[in-house]
């Protein structure tokens, strides 16, 4: 068993008018030379982008012109990446010889040509729950079936007009203003916001960051020990760590990190809310490490910073005031909230490189051991980490192949839990 080195490519065809096979590894395509997949927790979709070889240029005769259907197999120890619906969405050609030719392709599920297509036109009943919007824009704009998504359910109601927004862009103005229905860990109230809607290779996600944590850790949680080298033992190993930016107070009091002093315009009335202080509530959310707290500055729940934000028509409030919130629901605390969570979530970036995994999804929660030099576990950088960037490489190389497995991990809070 070899991480780095066991994989196969079982299938790579493209499909052209009346889905027949226009092209397939081993005819038109002579080889492959490297495949790149990549998923994050901010991108609505998943990408491969793929660099191949065609003998004496069969792929341009095919006239390729994208939106082609493409069916990709790919089988790893660790499990295989299997498409029968992708879309070519881009075709390049990268060098030309008398023998060969070598192209680069992009591929991408269906859902990205249907964002561009199909606005949200209706209005979205405002007594009506974020998460049925989600659902219903998933359905209907973008075509998914219920096996291809996950939604957390939201407890709070909100509603716009389409706007002729795309159906991404309707689905992130709702993730910053949703409001979990779950449980907080402590057990008390729902103050679990900052949505992130995201999707793998498995399906579309739509969750809170809390809930994201709290799984996370109480479920399967790989883990990965740093050393010199990898190797194929039962333990993971990790190679190249890289803080990509750590403890930083200045930046994180300018982003609005522990809180911020939120205020807003009616464009309409002109009517103006003076700014109310919204802080972090730290006792209701699930973290990845240790509770910051500072030796000599009063920073936890103290707003540094000061916004002001418009209201639009586009928000279906009938009667144009800010609080026009229901039950627990005010929309101008969450997004205050919102934007503290996701920068709580960010305050820390690390990059490693880990042998080829395919059971690893971008939102994941793997345990990582960190060597501190001379002492062993550094347990300060050490612990959970989530999965905000993920790269799974195949590189066909002259001494063979070779599989590596790229991580974007974040963490809010820093220590072991």
């Amino acid at each position: 068993m070899s991480y780095r080195k066991n994989v196969v490519i079982r299938d790579l065809t493209i499909f052209g008018f009346e889905d027949n096979p226009f092209a397939s590894l081993g005819k038109e395509i002579d080889t492959v030379v490297s495949i790149d997949y990549f998923e994050s927790i901010f991108e609505p979709a998943f990408e491969f982008q793929i660099l191949l070889v065609s003998a004496e240029n069969a792929l341009t005769s095919l006239k390729l012109r994208t939106t082609e259907r493409v069916s990709l197999e790919i089988d790893h120890d660790t499990g295989k990446l299997l498409f029968d619906d992708l879309v070519l969405t881009s075709f390049v050609q990268c060098e030309s010889e008398s023998t060969a030719s070598s192209f680069k392709i992009r591929l991408q599920p269906a859902s990205v040509i249907y964002n561009e297509q199909n606005k949200c036109t209706q209005p979205y009943n405002p007594t009506i729950k974020s998460s049925t919007h989600v659902e219903n824009i998933l359905k209907s704009n973008l075509k998914l079936s219920e096996d291809d998504y996950e939604i957390e359910q939201t407890a709070n109601p909100d509603g716009f007009y389409g706007n002729r927004w795309k159906p991404f862009k309707a689905i992130y103005w709702l993730c910053r203003r949703a409001m979990s229905a779950s449980m907080p860990e402590d057990g008390g109230g729902t103050d679990r916001v900052g949505f992130l809607f995201w999707r793998t290779k498995s399906k579309c996600k739509f969750k809170s960051i809390d809930t994201i944590i709290s799984e996370g850790k109480s479920g399967r949680c790989f883990e990965y020990i740093q050393n010199d080298g990898i190797s194929d033992n039962p333990n993971f190993d990790l190679i190249d760590p890289i803080d990509e930016y750590d403890q930083d107070v200045v930046r994180d009091l300018q982003s609005s990190r522990f809180g911020q002093n939120r205020g807003y315009v009616n464009l309409q009335t002109l009517a103006h809310m003076q700014p109310i202080p919204f802080t972090e509530e730290k006792a209701k959310q699930a973290h990845l490490g240790e509770d910051k707290l500072f030796r000599d500055f009063d920073i936890n729940g103290k707003a540094a910073t000061t916004t002001y934000a418009v209201i639009n028509d586009f928000t279906m409030r009938k009667d144009g005031l800010v609080t026009s919130g229901e039950y627990e629901y005010h929309p101008e605390r969450t997004v205050a909230q919102s934007k503290m969570r996701y920068e709580s979530l960010l305050s820390k970036a690390l990059r490693i490189t880990v042998p080829m995994n395919l059971q690893l999804e971008a939102g994941d929660i793997i345990s990582i051991k960190l060597i501190d030099s001379m002492k062993g576990t550094d347990e300060w950088r050490s612990g959970y980490h989530l999965i905000k960037d993920l790269r799974h490489t195949v590189h066909f190389r002259d001494n063979g192949v070779q599989c590596y497995t790229y991580l974007r991990l974040v963490k809010d809070t820093p220590g072991d839990d």
